[in-house]
């Protein structure tokens, strides 16, 4: 959308400079949560701190055995950690 700023990780891992992006006022991250070739959901957390987006999107797992995690359980954690978080389907889309 106009106006609207969009971080996507891609296939990284935590990196301290999350903090410079995150000045940015991010609308919106897609964070990897998958925990093998990307971040897992304990970093993800952490990174989420660092960028502090208004809303973020977590990807990049349960596409294969090997970084299958729990989707619903990162969501939870981020929101107990005061992080508004929205896992997505296949399919689905959202507004920012």
């Amino acid at each position: 959308a106009a106006g609207q700023t969009l971080y996507h990780a891609g296939d990284t891992a935590l990196f301290g400079d999350m903090s410079l992006i995150g000045r940015h006022g991010l609308d919106l991250a897609l964070i990897p949560i998958g925990d093998f070739y990307t971040m897992g959901p304990a970093d993800a957390l952490y990174a989420l701190d660092l960028l502090r987006p208004k809303l973020t999107v977590p990807m990049h797992y349960n596409t294969f055995p090997n970084i299958r995690v729990d989707p619903a359980a990162f969501a939870r954690d981020a929101g107990t950690a005061g992080h508004r978080v929205r896992v997505l389907n296949p399919g689905d889309q959202i507004d920012v």
